[in-house]
């Protein structure tokens, strides 16, 4: 059972199976399942006279540039040239430790609030310390390496912003978050992580099975009523749904869970059965008030429904990226079939949880949504629904199409004509290319390079000739991220560990025709015979009926999608 476990004087050592702790001035703020945990008095607190004499207490300030004011960021610490995680942080710094247990993957993060100094104990006898600061993608990171001289030792350090893609309506979000959040007593803690991520909003959602037994990730309330916003951020309740066959959907904004969760076998209590479809769970959640999309870009699951349920027009976004993945060929297949689909990304933590030390913990993958000045989940729906939308783990990337941008629609009479093609990508942390694609393939064009105040930028301006009606869009690979290299170490096609971005579609009408493609049509009709083949021979069901009213779901989209050729 879930509780509250707050305990003054006491640090979480360890935490359940991909659950949180967030720890405070050397204080619980919320954990779970305290059957699993251990906690042990702050040895800090008990320090010896002489153990104190041989610590530095380093005094840490992270100010604003331009406001001068402290700031809230997430920031890391090399003690004599090791990682260093402290115990404490003081009450102006947060403690964040992430332990997913089945995949042995545990991380410490730590921020300053942006409230005050923040102090920190470091080992015994160091000698030197290094400090790095980072502030989401739009600060310029920044460190500092300081010879400790005596018992209290000051560090500032400045973060600058280089870029501010608020002015111009854009706010990023963290789309696949699955933390516990119990109270709302504990929601200020999330906000101030997202403030010093660079983050204005984020998705919490809960889900059951897979790599943890039983429901995890529980959220305290759904609705918009119990929406934790500080007048700037927001975070949200959501659920991700999972079929073992079928695949996983996340559920965003929606008022109240979707039972069972899992299906096919996932979790505990286990639900056996492939069933109800996912197209059911999309129609519920639609009624729930809910926003919806494919996730993990429809590469999980036997045989995932994502071609299924956006033919049926069941799918609000498709997302095509987390921390560890990013998968687009089946995007790509459904825009080039005509259908609308913004792309969406998000962390997917706690897996994966180590960053780099310009990495953002929260929104290492994440999505910019040009909402305007409007603030709060319906309007990041809308402007999500719109196609305002590009996904970036760390490259700023824009693009427009005779002057609009993504979303948007060109329209060009009978025969075609040209337009003009800009894009551009711009990082601290160094790119390795920036590329145009039509309907998925790269069209040749020439990128000029430039590096400006410490930021790498690449430019395309060109002028394209389009004869027939297609997509576009942008995309740009960064660098590699050696966290991700060192841990990641499987063969999928979908795994990923450089920096990458991707701007949603821009469309290009010639003559009012449709976008459409009759080979990718073939593809996926084909694809889904196979899979209506699978769920008639091999998928579970407890009654007759369901088979047949998930056969009927094939047959209604294969007609659909024969009707696009």
């Amino acid at each position: 059972m879930n509780r509250n476990c707050s305990a003054p004087g006491h640090v979480v050592r360890k935490s359940v199976l991909g659950l949180m702790v967030i720890v405070t001035l050397g204080f619980v703020a919320f954990c779970s399942r305290a059957h699993n945990e251990t906690s042990k008095i702050n040895a800090a607190e008990n320090a010896t006279d002489a153990d104190s004499r041989e610590r530095t207490t380093l005094l840490l300030n992270i100010f604003d540039e331009s406001s001068g004011k402290p700031t809230a960021a997430r920031f890391s610490l090399l003690a004599d040239g090791r990682p260093f995680f402290p115990e404490t942080v003081g009450k102006h710094g947060l403690r964040f430790v992430s332990i997913h247990e089945s995949k042995k993957q545990t991380y410490v993060v730590t921020y300053a609030r942006g409230t005050g100094r923040v102090e920190i104990s470091l080992p015994k006898k160091t000698q030197t310390v290094e400090v790095h600061a980072a502030k989401g993608f739009e600060f310029l990171p920044v460190s500092v390496k300081t010879e400790l001289t005596g018992p209290r030792q000051t560090v500032d350090l400045k973060l600058r912003r280089w870029i501010d893609p608020a002015k111009t309506g854009w706010t990023a979000t963290d789309e696949h978050v699955h933390y516990d959040r119990l109270q709302p007593a504990g929601d200020q803690d999330w906000l101030t992580m997202l403030e010093g991520d660079g983050l204005k909003s984020a998705h919490f959602m809960v889900l059951k099975g897979g790599k943890v037994p039983g429901v995890w990730a529980r959220q305290h309330s759904y609705g918009k009523d119990t929406q934790a916003d500080d007048g700037v951020r927001w975070i949200r309740s959501g659920e991700e749904y999972r079929d073992s066959a079928q695949g996983h959907i996340n559920l965003l904004g929606l008022n109240e869970v979707i039972q069972p969760i899992s299906t096919g076998g996932l979790g505990k209590p286990a639900t056996l059965v492939n069933y109800p479809p996912l197209s059911d769970v999309f129609r519920r959640n639609r009624e729930l008030g809910g926003f919806a999309g494919v996730a993990h870009g429809g590469s999980l699951g036997r045989h995932p429904t994502a071609i299924l349920d956006t033919v049926l027009g069941n799918v609000d976004f498709f997302e095509i990226a987390n921390a560890h993945l990013y998968s687009r060929d089946l995007w790509y297949r459904l825009l080039n079939c005509g259908y609308q689909l913004p792309p969406a990304a998000g962390t997917d933590l706690p897996n994966y949880p180590y960053r780099d030390n310009w990495q953002p913990f929260l929104g290492s993958m994440r999505m910019y949504v040009r909402s305007g000045n409007q603030t709060g989940f319906d309007a990041w729906k809308r402007a999500v629904t719109r196609g305002e939308v590009y996904i970036t783990s760390g490259p700023i990337i824009s693009f427009s199409v005779n002057s609009v941008g993504p979303g948007k629609t060109i329209k060009l009479p009978a025969g075609g004509g040209k337009v003009r093609v800009e894009a551009e990508i711009a990082t601290p942390i160094g790119w390795r290319n920036l590329e145009v694609i039509r309907n998925g393939v790269v069209v040749p064009m020439e990128v000029k390079r430039a590096r400006i105040e410490g930021v790498d930028r690449g430019r395309i301006s060109h002028r394209l000739e389009i004869d027939k009606s297609c997509w576009l869009a942008a995309r740009g690979r960064g660098v590699p991220i050696k966290s991700l290299v060192d841990s990641i170490s499987g063969t999928q096609p979908w795994i990923e560990t450089d920096a990458v971005a991707h701007s949603a579609a821009i469309r290009v009408e010639v003559g009012g025709e449709p976008i459409r493609s009759s080979d990718d049509a073939d593809e996926l009709i084909k694809t889904l015979t196979l899979q209506r083949e699978y769920y008639r021979t091999k998928g579970r069901y407890q009654q007759a009926e369901h088979r047949l009213r998930m056969l009927d779901l094939f047959e209604t989209a294969i007609a659909k999608l024969e009707k696009r050729h």
